[in-house]
Protein backbone atom coordinates (compact mmCIF):
# COMPACT_ATOMS: atom_id res chain seq x y z
CA UNK A 1 0.00 0.00 0.00
CA UNK A 2 3.07 2.21 0.82
CA UNK A 3 4.52 1.86 -2.36
CA UNK A 4 1.69 3.04 -4.28
CA UNK A 5 0.92 6.06 -2.62
CA UNK A 6 3.68 8.21 -3.99
CA UNK A 7 3.37 7.51 -7.34
CA UNK A 8 -0.40 8.36 -7.29
CA UNK A 9 0.79 12.02 -5.44
CA UNK A 10 2.93 12.54 -8.04
CA UNK A 11 0.65 11.93 -10.72
CA UNK A 12 -2.04 14.10 -9.31
CA UNK A 13 0.48 16.44 -8.69
CA UNK A 14 1.37 16.35 -12.76
CA UNK A 15 -2.26 16.08 -13.96
CA UNK A 16 -3.33 19.38 -11.99
CA UNK A 17 -0.25 21.23 -13.36
CA UNK A 18 -1.48 20.57 -17.13
CA UNK A 19 -4.32 22.39 -16.99
CA UNK A 20 -6.49 25.63 -16.35
CA UNK A 21 -10.20 26.03 -15.63
CA UNK A 22 -12.82 28.23 -15.11
CA UNK A 23 -16.55 28.78 -14.83
CA UNK A 24 -18.88 31.04 -17.41
CA UNK A 25 -22.53 32.44 -16.58
CA UNK A 26 -23.27 33.54 -20.33
CA UNK A 27 -26.03 35.31 -22.03
CA UNK A 28 -28.73 33.63 -23.53
CA UNK A 29 -27.78 31.53 -26.98
CA UNK A 30 -24.44 33.00 -26.75
CA UNK A 31 -21.01 31.22 -27.82
CA UNK A 32 -17.76 31.73 -26.27
CA UNK A 33 -14.36 32.00 -27.77
CA UNK A 34 -10.87 31.72 -26.21
CA UNK A 35 -7.80 32.37 -28.34
CA UNK A 36 -9.89 31.79 -31.13
CA UNK A 37 -11.16 28.78 -30.85
CA UNK A 38 -14.60 28.07 -29.78
CA UNK A 39 -15.15 26.92 -26.55
CA UNK A 40 -17.31 23.63 -25.88
CA UNK A 41 -18.42 23.07 -21.66
CA UNK A 42 -18.07 19.56 -21.17
CA UNK A 43 -18.91 19.41 -17.26
CA UNK A 44 -20.72 21.83 -14.97
CA UNK A 45 -19.25 23.21 -11.38
CA UNK A 46 -20.90 22.72 -7.97
CA UNK A 47 -23.87 25.63 -8.98
CA UNK A 48 -24.59 24.17 -12.34
CA UNK A 49 -22.59 26.61 -14.30
CA UNK A 50 -20.74 25.15 -17.75
CA UNK A 51 -16.82 24.74 -16.53
CA UNK A 52 -14.60 24.72 -19.08
CA UNK A 53 -11.16 23.35 -18.78
CA UNK A 54 -7.85 23.44 -21.04
CA UNK A 55 -4.35 23.52 -21.33
CA UNK A 56 -2.41 26.83 -19.76
CA UNK A 57 -1.98 29.77 -21.73
CA UNK A 58 0.99 31.27 -23.02
CA UNK A 59 3.13 34.29 -21.87
CA UNK A 60 1.37 36.11 -24.16
CA UNK A 61 -1.94 35.72 -21.91
CA UNK A 62 -0.32 37.52 -18.89
CA UNK A 63 -1.81 40.97 -20.21
CA UNK A 64 -5.86 38.71 -20.40
CA UNK A 65 -6.68 35.87 -22.41
CA UNK A 66 -8.70 36.98 -25.57
CA UNK A 67 -12.26 36.05 -25.90
CA UNK A 68 -15.38 36.50 -27.86
CA UNK A 69 -18.80 36.42 -27.20
CA UNK A 70 -20.53 35.23 -30.26
CA UNK A 71 -24.55 35.89 -30.81
CA UNK A 72 -26.15 34.85 -34.54
CA UNK A 73 -22.26 34.71 -36.37
CA UNK A 74 -21.64 38.13 -34.84
CA UNK A 75 -19.28 39.08 -32.10
CA UNK A 76 -21.31 41.02 -29.73
CA UNK A 77 -18.17 41.21 -27.11
CA UNK A 78 -14.34 40.99 -27.07
CA UNK A 79 -12.12 41.50 -24.60
CA UNK A 80 -9.60 39.82 -22.50
CA UNK A 81 -10.36 37.62 -19.12
CA UNK A 82 -7.78 38.55 -16.29
CA UNK A 83 -5.39 35.92 -16.21
CA UNK A 84 -2.66 35.12 -13.32
CA UNK A 85 0.43 33.54 -13.25
CA UNK A 86 0.35 29.74 -12.54
CA UNK A 87 2.40 28.75 -9.30
CA UNK A 88 2.66 25.40 -10.57
CA UNK A 89 4.19 26.37 -13.66
CA UNK A 90 7.75 26.55 -11.36
CA UNK A 91 7.47 22.99 -10.20
CA UNK A 92 7.39 22.12 -14.06
CA UNK A 93 10.80 23.23 -15.62
CA UNK A 94 11.52 24.21 -18.40
CA UNK A 95 8.46 23.42 -20.24
CA UNK A 96 5.82 24.51 -18.05
CA UNK A 97 7.57 27.82 -17.38
CA UNK A 98 8.37 28.54 -20.30
CA UNK A 99 4.95 27.26 -22.22
CA UNK A 100 2.20 27.21 -20.11
CA UNK A 101 2.65 30.09 -16.90
CA UNK A 102 -0.79 31.35 -17.53
CA UNK A 103 -4.09 30.57 -16.03
CA UNK A 104 -7.83 31.68 -15.47
CA UNK A 105 -7.65 34.30 -12.43
CA UNK A 106 -11.13 33.57 -11.65
CA UNK A 107 -12.87 30.50 -11.12
CA UNK A 108 -15.85 32.09 -12.20
CA UNK A 109 -16.27 34.76 -15.12
CA UNK A 110 -20.00 36.53 -15.20
CA UNK A 111 -20.21 37.92 -18.72
CA UNK A 112 -23.79 38.06 -18.80
CA UNK A 113 -24.05 41.35 -19.53
CA UNK A 114 -22.07 42.52 -22.75
CA UNK A 115 -22.41 45.94 -22.30
CA UNK A 116 -20.40 45.89 -18.84
CA UNK A 117 -16.57 46.98 -19.98
CA UNK A 118 -15.10 45.21 -16.85
CA UNK A 119 -15.23 41.46 -16.04
CA UNK A 120 -16.46 40.57 -12.80
CA UNK A 121 -15.65 37.00 -10.75
CA UNK A 122 -19.09 35.32 -10.42
CA UNK A 123 -21.17 36.08 -7.33
CA UNK A 124 -19.36 39.78 -6.66
CA UNK A 125 -23.24 41.24 -7.77
CA UNK A 126 -25.25 39.02 -5.40
CA UNK A 127 -22.26 39.83 -2.60
CA UNK A 128 -22.97 43.34 -2.80
CA UNK A 129 -26.58 43.70 -3.22
CA UNK A 130 -27.17 41.44 0.04
CA UNK A 131 -24.88 43.76 1.82
CA UNK A 132 -26.43 47.07 0.65
CA UNK A 133 -30.22 45.38 1.88
CA UNK A 134 -28.69 44.50 5.32
CA UNK A 135 -27.38 47.96 5.79
CA UNK A 136 -30.97 49.20 5.08
CA UNK A 137 -33.53 47.04 6.45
Amino acid sequence: MKNYVLPVLLMLVFLSGCSTSASFILPQDTALMINDERVYFESKDEDGRPRFKTRPFFWTSIIGIEYRLIQNNKIIKEDRLPSDFRVASIFWPPYALIYWPVGFRFDCYDLSDPQKELVEECGERDKITSKDESQNP
